[in-house]
This record gives structure tokens, sequence and C-alpha cells, in this order.
């Protein structure tokens, strides 16, 4: 698949969950958690594929109209790693060792620019890392 319609597919699909889940779960006072976002365009089509930046955040602003997270956390692995584990599960899983070291180095420095952003070493064990997801939210009245 070209880079380009990988991202417009992206997009779309962005838009639909944000329109058909997410808006109407925040209008009931829910919290949503994702496991992706705006941030991923920018490093898999940005960083690992090359497409324009600026281009993704535009698309990525239409697909949402705006709507950003309140906390966004960066579940950080080495790339050797994240290659492993995906290479399993996901359409990116022929990209090999040097996509994933660039998608990793766009979220580290993508993640500099966003509030309430928070890198997580992801090869601690789960409960670990669910424990410094948590030490970051506001969970008092829950």
């Amino acid at each position: 698949m070209a880079p380009l319609t990988e991202l417009l597919l992206i997009v779309a699909a962005r838009h639909e969950h944000v329109e058909k889940v997410i808006r109407p779960a925040l209008a009931q006072g829910r919290w949503v958690l994702s496991s992706r976002y705006t941030l991923s365009s920018l490093a898999y089509q940005g960083w690992g594929r090359g497409l324009d930046l600026d281009l993704i955040r535009r698309l990525n602003a239409l697909a949402t109209g705006g709507l950003e997270p309140d906390y966004v956390f960066l579940l950080d692995l080495p790339p050797a790693v994240a290659y492993a584990r995906t290479r399993e599960r996901d359409r990116f899983e022929g990209e090999g060792l040097e996509f994933f070291t660039r998608v990793r180095v766009g979220y580290l420095e993508l993640i500099r620019a966003v509030p309430r952003a928070y890198v997580v070493d992801g090869t601690l064990p789960p409960e670990r890392v669910l424990g410094e997801i948590v030490a970051h939210l506001p969970l008092s009245g829950i």
C-alpha cells in the first residue's frame, strides 16, 4: 500500500472513531482510553514512512475536529523489542528494525511538545507500567 493511501485510510478511520465513539463518550462524562491517536500517525506515517509532518497534522486536525487528549502516555521500548512484539500481530510486521527505530525517534521527538505527556518504560512488568500511568492521573473522586 502506498504511504499516502495508508495515511488517508487511518485518518478516515480516526474521524469515524472520534465521531461515533469518542465524542459521544465524552458527552456522557466518561473517560476515553485510546491505544493510538494523532501522534501515532506522525510517528508511523511521518517519521516511519517519510510523509510530510505538516500534512499529517492538518489531516489529523480535520479528522478530529481539534480534539486532543488530556494525557498522553508513550510506552517506550527499544526498537528491537517493539519489532519483535508487532511481528506477530501488526500490519507493520514486514517493516524491519530500521522502520521501528525511525518511529521511536519520532515519538520521542514529538512527545516533547505535548502537554501532560509522559514517557513510561514499556519493558517494565505490566503492573509497574500501570502504576506509572496511574500516578499521573487525577483519580480522586472516581
